[in-house]
């Protein structure tokens, strides 16, 4: 019974790996693999201002849009003003100018649900099977958080996308540390949904 339960569980995580294999044809997504509810938090102010993905570009290396899944942190209302940004990733930080950067986006729930916020750089031509930083950050417009609002973003096991990994800074408003600073390593994956055609 107990080797015919560890062939099953064997079986039917090489059937789940699979399917997350084919389905980075077109898009890196770890949204599959989340339950929902799992998360990681506090984004926002007065300190942890940037939070990204380390992504492997696909064959098919132009990246069309990306989407990460955040909710409130606390219930004392306010809001933040958020940008998404993509660059070139080193290894251990940001580096050159910024490949994309999203209009800013004012940020203010009034519930506790997850939303998607999707940001959508066109056609973003990108080096297949080169590291990219997808990150979302307050840090150009850290002075318009109100009342230290803070958010939790989606959170996978880091086996959910062994091709990159959650990484995030505390620099409290200083976006020159991007591509300074080396940047902390959280051990799993943020869910995301990253499309490229």
């Amino acid at each position: 019974m107990y080797r015919r339960a560890m062939l099953t569980a064997a079986c039917t995580a090489a059937f789940v790996f699979a399917g997350l294999e084919s389905s980075f044809a077109g898009t890196i997504n770890t949204y599959q693999g989340w339950d929902g509810s799992q998360r990681v938090g506090e984004f926002g102010c007065p300190n942890t201002t940037t939070y990204g993905e380390v992504i492997t570009a696909l064959k098919n290396a132009t990246l069309n849009k990306f989407s990460f899944w955040w909710t409130n942190d606390n219930s004392g209302g306010g809001s933040m003003v958020v940008r998404a940004e993509v660059y070139a990733w080193d290894g251990t930080k940001a580096t050159g100018s910024a490949l994309w950067e999203s209009d800013t986006r004012n940020i203010a729930y009034g519930d506790s649900a997850f939303h998607e916020e999707k940001f959508k750089p066109g056609a973003l031509p990108l080096t297949p099977k080169a590291k990219y930083v997808l990150f979302a950050t307050i840090d150009k417009d850290f002075s318009q958080c109100k009342n230290d609002y803070l958010l939790d973003w989606g959170l996978v096991a880091d086996t959910v996308y062994p091709k990159g990994t959650f990484v995030y800074q505390n620099n409290g408003g200083d976006s020159s540390q991007w591509t300074t600073t080396p940047w902390d390593v959280y051990g799993s994956d943020l869910v995301l949904i990253a499309a490229f055609h």
